[in-house]
């Protein structure tokens, strides 16, 4: 700022741009923005706002994919309690080949089973009939059952856990993207504090000057008239 004290800029219109921008400077500091208003930079605001939008866009992304990534973890979690199931079926499958065993009270826990698994088959996939034919009186066919069930699990877990993970990337990408845009928008709107405080300073001294030479201006044609009088 190339003033001179000197020039009629000691007058109060200059006084009061003054008091002006050391407020536009004040307002900066106290909330971090170099641009507050259209006024500051018109075409900064333009820019930052569509950085903004982009920032959001990215933002909702990554929640959209994190969302389901936490529905397919819950899945992935009622595919284990399927998987243990099958386990615990398969145990019985084998004891009921013994002679010793009671196959009445193996087939009522077998009957269990199937009822728990069709529950949570009938949600996770949509399938209410995923477990049938579970005999203790025919291991063999048990066995066979059980192995297809085995099967047709392990291959949809493999889908979702595919899957989850290319979610998990689009969310560091999402993130990523994110973060260099933000820091974008932040060097465009951003107050740069030094710099700032520095002319805020500036501005204080060139005040504080034009005031007294203002007022030793009016002394001086007071006494002038004074004289006069």
């Amino acid at each position: 700022m190339n003033v001179s004290i000197n020039q009629t800029s000691s007058s109060l219109s200059f006084i009061e741009r003054l008091t002006q921008e050391r407020e536009e400077k004040a307002e900066k500091l106290a909330s971090g923005k170099r641009i507050n208003s259209a006024a500051d930079d018109a075409a900064g605001l333009q820019i930052a706002n569509r950085l903004t939008s982009q920032i959001n866009g990215y933002q909702q992304l990554s929640v959209n994919s994190q969302d389901q990534i936490n529905l397919n973890n819950i899945q992935s979690g009622q595919f284990a309690s399927i998987t243990d199931g099958l386990q615990r079926a398969k145990e019985l499958s084998v004891q009921s080949g013994s002679p010793l065993n009671d196959s009445s009270a193996i087939q009522g826990e077998l009957d269990q089973i199937t009822e728990q698994i069709n529950t949570i088959a009938g949600e996770a996939l949509g399938d209410p009939n995923f477990l049938s034919g579970l005999d203790a009186s025919d291991p063999s066919t048990t066995q066979g059952a059980l192995d297809t069930a085995f099967d047709t699990l392990s291959e949809t877990a493999s889908a979702l856990g595919a899957e989850t993970n290319a979610l998990e990337s689009q969310v560091s990408t999402y993130e990523t993207s994110r973060v260099n845009v933000s820091e974008s928008r932040s060097r465009i709107e951003d107050t740069d504090f030094a710099k700032t405080t520095a002319e805020q300073e500036k501005l204080d001294t060139l005040l504080q000057a034009t005031i007294i030479a203002k007022k030793d201006s009016e002394a001086r044609k007071g006494l002038l008239i004074n004289q006069l009088i």
